[in-house]
This record gives C-alpha cells, structure tokens and sequence, in this order.
C-alpha cells in the first residue's frame, strides 16, 4: 500500500502519522495571557530540537469552532507574552493530563480542574506544575505558522532558559533520567509508559 498524503482524506493521513510516529513525548505547557489567566494544555507535536542553542519545539494545531478556525489559548497566549513552561508528564499524572486536553473556554483555569498546583517559575511569569519532576521554563524563539485553517498549525519553538529537578530524579546530585517513568503518545486514544527500557552500544568507528 501506498499513500500520498495530497490525495487521501485528511482523517485518514492523521491517523497513519499518528500510529507509525510514536511514542511521542508529551509537552504539557503552561502559559498566561497578558491579564495573567492561566492555561496549561498537554501537545504530542513535541520533542528537543537542539541542545546549543538550547531548544523545544511543539506544534499546537488550530481548533475548529462552528466552521471557523480559532488558535488555541495555548498559541494565543505564548504570542501575547512570548513565555511559557513546558512540564514533563510522568504515569503518575496521566489522568491530571488527560482532563486538561478538553477544548475549555479561556476562562478555564486547568490547575484548578485538575487540582494541581501552580508554582512561581524563576525567569518567566507563567507558573510551572509542582507535580512535574522537570519543569523547562522557556522564552519565545520563533513562531512559524503553517496556515491559517483547521487543520493546519504552528510551530512554536522556545530556548530554555531555567530547568527545575526535583529531588526525586536526581542521583548523587546528578539527573538520572531511569527514575522517570514517563508516558508517551500513540494513536488514537493510546498512551506508552517509559518503563521497560534496554541498552545499546554506538558502533565505535576508526577514522583514517
């Protein structure tokens, strides 16, 4: 079988992109628009871009309300502030996630619906999530914007500019990525958890 994503139904590609491409970390961003309400809303269009300069990207697709193309409070805010936080999603948090992904009106505060708890960041105003063992607090670096109809979106890229460890990942002062037991996203409503891990050498080339 073959297929060219210009001649299928859009459905259809998504769903193919969505089950070949995983898991797929969760970027779990909180935000605040220019009066300072929050939002914090989880996007699966999400990965390290590079380490030097030091940067994130996802992407936020646009939502469709009553035949209209709307940008999310997620991108609508980012754009007013050029800040945000993006917290990492352990299994432990996965239901806490999941409710914040509905479509809420903007004057929905997440942290309160999903009973979590909002801390001061230390470089940008949006506040992070306590129950999140990494917190990357980001600036704005650029937004590029693919169209401006659902389904289309954006990428948003931001540089880290303060990381937050707590104690629970750490190990002997130093990160320890194995104590994470994080989730990632497949198709349809399916989610992975980092448990089950294995290790592989890099095949160690001599250079003439």
């Amino acid at each position: 079988m073959i297929v060219v994503p210009s001649e299928v139904p859009h459905r259809d590609f998504y769903r193919i992109l969505i089950g070949a491409v995983g898991p797929r970390p969760i970027a779990w961003v909180s935000s605040i628009d220019r009066n300072g309400q929050p939002n914090l809303a989880p996007f699966s269009f999400f990965n390290a871009i590079t380490s030097k300069p030091p940067l994130l990207g996802f992407s936020p697709g646009l939502r469709k309300i009553e035949d209209t193309s709307h940008a999310k409070d997620t991108l609508s805010n980012i754009r007013e502030t050029r800040e945000f936080v993006i917290n990492v999603v352990t299994f432990g948090l996965a239901e806490q996630m999941n409710l914040t992904s509905g479509e809420y009106g903007h004057e929905i505060n997440e942290f309160e619906l999903a009973k979590l708890t909002p801390v001061p960041s230390e470089r940008v105003k949006p506040p992070r999530v306590a129950e999140s063992p990494v917190n990357f607090e980001c600036k704005l670096e650029r937004i590029i914007d693919f169209g401006t109809e659902w389904p289309s979106s954006s990428l948003v890229i931001g540089e880290i500019v303060c990381i937050h460890l707590n104690d629970s990942v750490l190990k002997d002062g130093h990160f320890d990525g194995n104590a994470l037991d994080l989730i990632g996203r497949m198709g349809g409503n399916q989610y992975s958890r980092t448990t089950q891990r294995f290790e592989m050498e890099r095949p160690k080339v001599a250079h003439r």
